[in-house]
């Protein structure tokens, strides 16, 4: 029993200790995650899993704490160098220019032409002629930019509008 209730509070500050370093650290969303950044977050999560196993906390804490540094300074790295920046984190890839497929772009990243449209038919587009450019984000969501003809009407748009209807009818 008494084995038991170490091994809860030992969980409980490992945990509680992940959390309070991982605050310090600023993480960002899961969503804003480049690849090196998931690779550090789950060895984190081995480390802490390792700290209730074995018989040394403080251990664990110091690793969890060590990982955490060395991911703040990649990130420093990155905004300080593009060089960096592409070498951790990567470049989007275009997939469609002028509402047209990138067939080879897909290929690249493994995506069906299937995949594509489920991806665009979330984001509520249903037709692809009303893309002039898509990309896969480092994030690895679909970035768009829409033609002329299928933005959406503004404000400011309609105002121009009425504008114009008002000075044709005085």
């Amino acid at each position: 029993m008494d084995l038991s209730w170490h091994i809860v509070w030992k969980s409980a500050f490992l945990v509680l200790m992940g959390i309070l370093l991982l605050r310090l650290s600023g993480r960002k969303s899961i969503a804003q995650m480049n690849v090196a950044t998931t690779v550090i977050m789950i060895s984190i999560g081995e480390l802490i899993a390792q700290g209730i196993i074995e018989k040394s906390v403080w251990r664990a804490i110091v690793a969890v704490a060590l990982f955490l540094a060395v991911l703040v300074i990649l990130e420093f790295a990155e905004i300080r160098s593009l060089k960096i920046q592409k070498l951790i984190t990567g470049e989007g890839v275009i997939v469609i220019r002028e509402g047209q497929l990138d067939m080879q772009a897909l290929r690249k990243l493994r995506i069906t032409v299937k995949q594509m449209e489920m991806r665009l038919r979330q984001l509520g587009i249903t037709n692809i002629n009303d893309i002039k450019q898509g990309v896969i984000e480092t994030n690895g969501e679909l970035g768009y930019e829409l033609v002329e003809a299928a933005k959406p009407v503004t404000k400011g748009d309609l105002e121009m509008i009425l504008n114009q209807l008002g000075a044709k009818m005085k």
